[in-house]
């Protein structure tokens, strides 16, 4: 069988068999998805799937399932570091802007109290034990200054949840995961439309980046690559907006 003969009955591109082959796993996708073009090539020439795949991870155990999982669990620790460090810093700006205005305003509170109350003078002459009460002055108003600050700079907001609509335009082999859930693997048809919510985190993995699309919060996403390119695409609310087609 040719590599075409084998793209065509495994919907895995001719780029990745071909890497396959060649034992080139700089050019494969990792993990379960690579485990998964190891069965399907192995089942459509002949050979035992399972026996296969055990001697492919023998040979490369950075393709494991526990070679996965440390892999995620790194990107997860590195995610949360970066969440950490944008939560900090907004939290410095507000006290840089919020502190001086506080200031000011308790400053201006405190003199317009004094003003307003002043003490009762004795009459000139007259019996000291009478008292004339005096009206205060109507306190003079003056603009108050508008405290000035750093500029507040507009940051998009997070989008949640995330919806999405996979409709690939050709058949496509298709891994999702989403918010940490595998939710399939699996050739997508063309005309297949499946619709799908997350609130942190999309994972595509996709065999043929060319025949593959699909729709972002009710807006065309972009192309993700050309015929026949294996891609990975991870879609979070901050970044969204890359994967949504000009």
């Amino acid at each position: 069988m040719t590599l075409r003969e084998l793209a065509d009955a495994t919907k895995i591109s001719v780029g990745a068999l071909e890497a396959l082959e060649e034992n080139d796993t700089e050019r494969l996708p990792g993990g379960i998805f690579t485990r998964a073009f190891v069965r399907a090539y192995a089942a459509e020439v002949g050979l035992d799937p399972e026996s296969m795949t055990r001697d492919f991870v023998d040979r490369a155990p950075e393709f494991s399932a526990s070679g996965s999982e440390q892999v995620l669990d790194r990107t997860g620790k590195h995610d949360l570091y970066r969440s950490q460090q944008r939560m900090a810093g907004t939290v410095l700006k507000l006290a840089l802007v919020g502190a001086p205005l506080a200031a000011l305003l308790l400053f201006v509170g405190m003199r317009d109290a004094r003003t307003l109350e002043t003490p009762p003078v004795a009459p000139s002459g007259g019996d000291p034990a009478t008292l004339e009460l005096t009206s205060a002055p109507a306190p003079t108003v003056r603009p108050r200054p508008v405290p000035v600050g750093p500029p507040v700079i507009d940051t998009p907001v997070a989008e949640r949840p995330l919806s999405l609509v996979l409709q690939p335009t050709g058949d496509c082999w298709v891994s999702l995961t989403i918010d940490g859930d595998l939710v399939f693997s699996r050739v997508m048809r063309r005309g297949e439309q499946e619709p799908y919510e997350a609130e942190n985190e999309i994972v595509l993995n996709i065999g043929d980046a060319g025949t593959f699309g699909f729709v972002l919060n009710t807006r065309n996403g972009r192309s993700l690559g050309g015929a026949g390119e294996v891609v990975t695409a991870r879609i979070t609310p901050d970044n969204y907006r890359s994967y949504i087609a000009p």
